[in-house]
């Protein structure tokens, strides 16, 4: 899927393995005021202290470019042009996951103005231009996945309490999403049954640190064991 083709207009001439760059990590626990319960913060600090033993410069930092306004604004790309239409969509196929979600985003998606799309892309580009300056010093970046563990199946459905509480868990994977930033999930060790780790950032085309950083940290942790699926 590397290779150039003339017929795909978003081609980049990205290698599997980009330019070198010091082994440097930031580690961020609370980007944005970010909260997160305590075994998370646990695995982001004991993932850091992995990289170190691996010979990465570690570097906590307290916070990183603008991450809640970005989640923000892939918020308003998604949702400010046809929320009516993807309502009407929704109610079509009655899928209780995708009608809990327009449920949930609709008081936000109705205050909208009519120029949000334009608006958002604008800032977009300065926000992405301020990660890029940011990883270009800090080649990659250590954060949370989720603010929580594994939530139980089903809770985003319980209700608009339950779809808050996962929306906002989920905020750094979605602030990334906007910038088209490469991130990686490691697990680091389980909590009970339950598997926690960190995601692993890095600039635009530079998966191969994301791939070197994981499997660094992986390396230097004992492996989880496998989940029985009926437990």
């Amino acid at each position: 899927m590397s290779a150039p083709d003339l017929r795909d207009p978003w081609w980049a001439p990205a290698p599997w393995d980009g330019p070198a760059v010091p082994q440097r990590a930031a580690l961020c626990l609370r980007p944005g005021g970010f909260q997160i319960v305590k075994e998370v913060e646990t695995a982001l600090l004991d993932a850091g202290r992995r990289l170190s033993d691996a010979g990465w410069k570690v570097e906590e930092i307290e916070d990183t470019p603008p991450l809640r306004e970005a989640a923000e604004i892939h918020e308003a790309l998604w949702l400010g042009d046809g929320f009516t239409e993807l309502v009407a969509a929704a109610e079509r196929e009655g899928d209780p996951g995708a009608l809990a979600t327009v449920a949930g985003v609709r008081a936000k998606a109705e205050t909208y103005p009519p120029d949000v799309v334009a608006r958002s892309l604008v800032r977009r580009t300065t926000l992405t231009r301020e990660w890029r300056m940011f990883l270009a010093k800090n080649p990659v970046l250590l954060l949370p996945v989720s603010a929580e563990l594994p939530f139980p199946d089903g809770l985003d459905l319980r209700g608009d309490a339950g779809f808050q509480r996962v929306w906002e868990a989920q905020l750094v994977m979605r602030a990334l999403a906007a910038m088209g930033l490469p991130g990686l999930t490691v697990s680091t060790s389980l909590i009970g049954s339950v598997p926690v780790g960190v995601q692993v950032v890095a600039g635009h085309y530079r998966e191969d640190l994301c791939l070197r950083a994981a499997k660094a940290i992986e390396d230097r942790g004992t492996p989880p064991s496998p989940i029985d699926p009926k437990a």
